[in-house]
This record gives structure tokens, sequence and C-alpha cells, in this order.
């Protein structure tokens, strides 16, 4: 997603975007086309295609009458139903979580309320005892992140904008199975162990948006550090100690 307006042409061979003030075009060959969505959106109409491979694009700024001609496109040269998509717009904040292939999508009454793409998604902890906490890839004026910069996966959306949200939170108490915290109907497991729904949730996350220990390049590490933690009968706050590491690059 960029924040750029440009043209989308459609073929039978696949569909392109090009930004309006000049630059790189995007391109998308058809046999990686696996749906398609349509739904509204904060410019007029949105068109959600997700890819084979997990990836999703999101066109936005089409017109309402787009809708029959963009159907009848995607039915004859891309084998694809259009779906219309239908968002949950009563501003309830609690919901019910699904896992997809792509991305997070947190539902109201069985609607959409909103969908959070692991691709910006950078890291997550549990915040407390059933509280989790999501923090999103920051991009610097659409210049850091994702397709606009240096990273290659994280951050496309949050790079397309100058407001930027950096962190979001779930409060997620109870027990649950694994079918049911990735959104699948649990009539099929009766005999799988129930566990502990936040547990399950940060895990789940943890694997479908490819962080944790392998989500970046280490910098530096630190062998055999001696970390010496007082101990007293009063248990007193410590201040944090910052901390300064120098590195040494090659000019």
């Amino acid at each position: 997603m960029s924040k750029d307006n440009g043209k989308c042409r459609f073929a039978e061979s696949g569909l392109g975007w090009k930004p309006a003030g000049g630059g790189d075009a995007f391109t998308l060959d058809q046999s990686n086309i696996g749906a398609a969505q349509w739904s509204r959106a904060a410019k007029g109409y949105e068109v959600k295609i997700l890819q084979r491979n997990s990836s999703i694009i999101q066109l936005d700024g089409f017109q309402q009458d787009d809708y029959d001609r963009l159907a009848k496109v995607f039915k004859s040269w891309y084998n694809v139903n259009l779906e219309v998509k239908e968002h949950a717009l009563r501003g309830w904040n609690w919901g019910k979580t699904e896992f997809g292939k792509a991305e997070l999508t947190f539902n109201v009454q069985n609607r959409p309320a909103f969908e959070v793409p692991y691709s910006e998604i950078s890291n997550t902890n549990l915040a407390g005892r059933n509280e989790i906490a999501i923090e999103f890839s920051v991009g610097d004026d659409g210049k850091s992140n994702g397709q606009n910069g240096d990273a290659p996966r994280k951050g496309r959306k949050a790079a397309a904008g100058k407001d930027q949200m950096v962190e979001m939170r779930f409060y997620i108490p109870g027990t649950t199975t694994r079918k049911e915290a990735e959104g699948q109907d649990a009539g099929s497991d009766a005999d799988e162990e129930e566990k502990n729904a936040i547990t399950l949730f940060y895990d789940t996350l943890i694997e479908k948006a490819d962080i944790g220990e392998t989500a970046g390049d280490t910098i530096a590490t630190f062998l055999d550090v001696l970390h010496l933690t007082p101990r007293l009968a009063n248990s007193p706050t410590y201040p944090a100690l910052p901390c300064l590491v120098l590195l040494r690059f090659p000019n």
C-alpha cells in the first residue's frame, strides 16, 4: 500500500498499479490471485486481493458503481469471485479474533471490525495475566519500512501514512483450545486439551506473524556477562539504568 495516488489497470494476464507522480510500478500475475474481496474503505470502496503466497494487496478509491465491472473482470479473467465483505459498524471493543493465512481479524457479531496484516506486526509480549500487547512496525515518512524502504516485509501499510498506530492490546480471559483460538469450529475438538486463552493467542500470533527470536538480524551478542541483582528484605524499586553500547564500523 502506498500513500500516493495512482492508476490501476486490469488485464487477462494480471493487474498493475503505477503511482501518478511517477515511480516504480507494481504488477501481479493472474496465477497468484487466490481470492478477492469488496468492501467499504476510508476512500470510497476497496478491493482486497489475497495472493496464493499469503500476501495481501489493497486498492482503494473505487466507486460503488465499479463493482459490477470489477466482478466480471475477476470472474472472467482470474476465475475468482469478488466477494462482498460487510464490516461491523457498532463500535464495540469486544468480539472474537480469527487467525487467517495473512492477517488477524477482529470480528464483532460474525462481521470483521478490522484486520491486521501479519506483515505489520513487529513484536508481541504478554503485558499482564490476561493481556497481550501487539507492536506495529513504524515507518519514517513512508521510507523506512516494507517495500517503501530497507525492511523487505514489515510495515508496508504503516509507512503509507503520517499518523501511525504503534501498539494495540487485547484482553483475553479464560481457557480455550487451539482450534477456537484460530477461529475454527470447535465441534470436532472435543478431545483436545483446553489451555490458557492468552497463552494460545500469544503462541499462535508468534507462529503466524513470524516474529520472536528469529524476527531480525543480531547486531551484537554478549556472552558470559556477569549481572548481580541486589536482594534486600524491603525489596525496593530500582530506577532504570541507562546503557550505551559503542559499535565500531569500518569507514
